[in-house]
């Protein structure tokens, strides 16, 4: 008894002085991967390469202006052509110049470029320019969940406001269809491009963000404020760049079905859609508000019930597969464009050696193009 006990204590010593013959615990470096279902948000990592494509090239836009503003000298940074992607509205010169003329002006030839593909996007699907590739839409996106994580409410207006909210951005892209589409002359189109302001278009809307006046910070501030409370605020009342993607969207033929006998009516689509869609009471969604983010499929709990497809369920895309579309227009649609010559301005570096320093001048004011060099 005593010699077992004396036994156990003794191997019971040799154990603890013992090294100990266990594997050492290897820590796992783990890349952060956003799933939903178990799967791959493939979507949240397309706006979030495309947001860091557009914020490298704000980068690259500021040194190459700061290039010439500070007098440096030597060879100067390239000019991104991206920065024309945030001048829709030159975008929308670019197409009437080029349906008048039949030729794509050199002046800001990405920003159409840009503006097309976003409009064919829409046809193949939905809106998914807004919610698969606008940085703007991502990070209005950011502001409005981060927003209903603070106050637990739904973000959502009645619609007796909401109605009317909806309309503003449509007003704006009706006034400047009006402006530019119907009452602009050929001549004074041409006239436009070729003014002094528009040449400098693109740093005009840099100097909004690095040089903010008190009164841009509360239009921004009021804005992100706006967002927190009602999500989605700018892009589904204010913004018009996402009201022509919405009208053109209308003709995709890919929209997200509801299969009826495959449904449960648990409204978990409903509740899911961002843009407050009433997917569980419709066969085929074909709001102008769709962009295709499938939110409403991810949480459906019956495989069958909802999909981004061709009617009758034909030919259905997965979010791996819509990430490939509407990436491949893109980069398919901005290689062509490099290739063929259709990307970067013809304006040259002498030129912009001289517009630049001076770009606080009279003669680089908003005047509809009328200022005389």
């Amino acid at each position: 008894m005593e010699t077992g006990e004396l036994t156990q204590g003794t191997m019971a010593t040799q154990d603890a002085d013992m090294p100990s013959l266990a594997a050492p615990v290897k820590r796992r470096i783990r890349i952060v991967r956003r799933k939903i279902n178990g799967q791959t948000d493939w979507r949240f990592w397309s706006q979030v390469f495309w947001t860091g494509i557009c914020l490298w090239i704000g980068w690259e836009f500021w040194r190459f202006v700061n290039f010439y503003e500070t007098g440096a000298v030597g060879t100067p940074p390239g000019r991104p052509a991206g920065a024309e992607a945030f001048l829709p509205i030159s975008g929308l010169l670019g197409i009437k110049d080029w349906i008048v003329n039949g030729v794509l002006n050199h002046i800001h030839p990405a920003a159409t470029i840009v503006l097309g593909l976003a409009l064919v996007s829409s046809v193949v699907l939905k809106k998914s320019f807004c919610g698969w590739v606008c940085p703007i839409g991502f990070i209005s996106e950011a502001v409005g969940t981060a927003g209903q994580k603070i106050h637990r409410w739904k973000g959502r207006l009645p619609k007796a406001l909401d109605w009317p909210l909806r309309s503003v951005k449509y007003l704006l892209l009706a006034f400047f269809v009006w402006a530019i589409i119907l009452q602009m002359s050929p001549s004074a189109l041409a006239a436009f491009i070729q003014s002094p302001y528009n040449k400098v278009a693109d740093i005009k809307m840099m100097k909004f963000f690095t040089e903010m006046d008190s009164e841009s910070l509360w239009i921004l501030g009021s804005l992100v404020v706006l967002g927190f409370a009602v999500s989605g605020f700018w892009c589904r009342f204010l913004c018009p760049h996402a009201a022509l993607p919405g009208l053109v969207s209308f003709l995709s033929q890919f929209k997200i079905t509801r299969t009826v006998r495959a449904c449960i009516d648990c409204n978990k689509c409903n509740v899911a859609c961002p843009a407050h869609i009433p997917v569980m009471q419709l066969a085929r969604v074909r709001s102008d508000e769709c962009n295709s983010c499938m939110a409403c499929v991810d949480v459906c709990p019956s495989s069958e019930a909802l999909n981004l497809s061709l009617p009758k369920n034909r030919a259905r895309v997965s979010r791996l597969g819509a990430l490939v579309a509407v990436t491949g227009i893109f980069v398919a649609g901005i290689g062509i464009a490099q290739l063929t010559g259709h990307w970067q301005t013809s304006i040259t570096s002498e030129e912009y050696s001289q517009r630049i320093p001076h770009i606080n001048d009279a003669i680089y004011f908003h005047n509809r193009g009328a200022v005389e060099e």
